[in-house]
């Protein structure tokens, strides 16, 4: 054979193996144990992650994944979300595997959870730009990304506050780790945004830069000046395009039959669609869903326009990406799914929040009773599940328990109206 047709053959393999070569992922997540909840009975961290983590599991065989990070967050007293981890999602995993391997093919036998290194004691770490970073031996959440970028390239996919993200570009940058660096790509959700939280006055105001807005800034300026750091702002098009996109997806009860498929669609099932938001970091690798690659600098920045065109392309294949989900849940749907009480009882959250008001969120159809403290009943109804905001002016100032019936079990949580 010619040496020119030799030549020509390997470079077509090449070319080949290329395109068959799975993209290589790392994932820091701010996910928590829904039941560890914040003053006033919310989930400490957003619950927006575990909906998105099992989206992301249900297509495990499209990624090589190194690492998942999970309780990336800066918030204060956060428990320890293993055993939530160990019980729901590897043990759904565990349980479907083997049917979506039957019939798709690719999916790991295991997958590598890992605790982060910032919230293992009661005060988090943030990011500090005046450290280099030289030494990571209490970080190793840190040392395993940068050990993982080693070995060739990686899209470092950021659900939440970029603590853990900001201090492996210092080290790289500070300890001349130029490769590892080199090799990594931040694929960022909602750390900028002009058009949801974030304003064209203020477009850098939303939760995951504000939670840690010395790393935001710093990554963002280092990528503005240094070609080797290469982040990836999405913006809000997680939100306001996949989610938003799946309104009224005629499947979604059929989502119940297997396990990752009862988390996907219970976990945060608000305003009548899963909330996947996170998810446009892992959707814009797969290609074939409205926005990819090629439709975002690397270099941090984010234009209006780019965000509302990139929102529009993602909203636009909405139902798309349901039925990619779809697909796989109902591959695993031969197996035996969580109890509805395993589902109530983590996914089931009675809360004032930030803003004030008071809410119920529940996974499957409920009733709720409100008890004062001579345990009379002075409230009650219905509710469809999901997410409800409640009329509470017909109470009196003081705390109450609230009795909610879902899933087959009733659950007791204590609500404390203020003025």
């Amino acid at each position: 054979m010619r040496i020119d047709k030799i030549v020509c053959f390997i470079v077509s393999l090449l070319v080949v193996f290329s395109l068959l070569a799975k993209p290589r992922v790392w994932v820091y997540t701010d996910m928590s144990d829904p039941t560890d909840r914040r003053q006033g009975g919310h989930p400490q961290n957003d619950p927006d992650d575990i909906c998105t983590m099992a989206s992301f599991l249900l297509q495990a065989n499209e990624f090589d994944i190194g690492g998942i990070v999970y309780g990336s967050t800066n918030r204060k007293s956060l428990g320890d979300p293993t055993d939530f981890v160990q019980n729901v999602f590897v043990a759904a995993y565990t349980h479907d595997r083997p049917f979506l391997e039957a019939a798709f093919g690719g999916y790991p036998e295991e997958l590598p959870f890992m605790r982060s290194s910032i919230t293992q004691d009661t005060e988090p770490i943030q990011f500090n730009p005046k450290s280099v970073y030289a030494e990571l031996e209490d970080l190793e959440s840190v040392a395993a990304l940068i050990d993982y970028a080693s070995e060739g390239p990686v899209y470092v996919l950021c659900w939440g506050p970029l603590t853990e993200a900001a201090i492996a570009v210092q080290h790289c940058l500070s300890m001349g780790k130029r490769e590892a660096l080199n090799n990594m790509t931040f694929i960022a959700h909602w750390t900028k945004s002009w058009i949801a939280q974030g304003t064209p006055e203020a477009p850098f105001k939303v939760a995951n830069c504000r939670d840690d807005w010395a790393a935001c800034v710093f990554l963002h300026e280092q990528a503005k000046a240094i070609d080797e750091v290469k982040y990836i702002e999405l913006g809000s098009v997680g939100q306001s395009g996949i989610v938003n996109g799946g309104e009224n997806y005629p499947r979604f009860d059929e989502f119940q039959k297997s396990r990752l498929g009862q988390i996907f669609i219970n976990s945060k099932f608000y305003h009548g669609k899963p909330d996947q938001s996170d998810g446009s970091t892992f959707w814009l690798l797969r290609e074939s869903f409205g926005v990819t690659l090629d439709d975002y600098k690397h270099d941090g920045t984010l234009t209006m326009d780019e965000e509302k065109r990139n929102r529009d392309g993602f909203k636009e294949k909405g139902y798309a990406i349901l039925d990619d989900l779809f697909q796989r849940s109902d591959a695993a749907a031969v197996g035996n799914p969580f109890e509805g009480a395993f589902i109530a009882d983590y996914f089931t959250y009675v809360y004032q929040f930030l803003n004030g008001r008071y809410y119920i969120y529940v996974p499957y159809d409920a009733t709720y009773q409100f008890l004062d403290t001579s345990k009379n009943v002075v409230k009650a109804g219905n509710l469809v599940r999901g997410n409800h905001q409640l009329d509470l002016s017909d109470i009196a100032v003081g705390d109450y328990a609230v009795i909610v019936d879902c899933g087959g079990i009733n659950q007791e949580f204590s609500l404390s109206k203020t003025d």
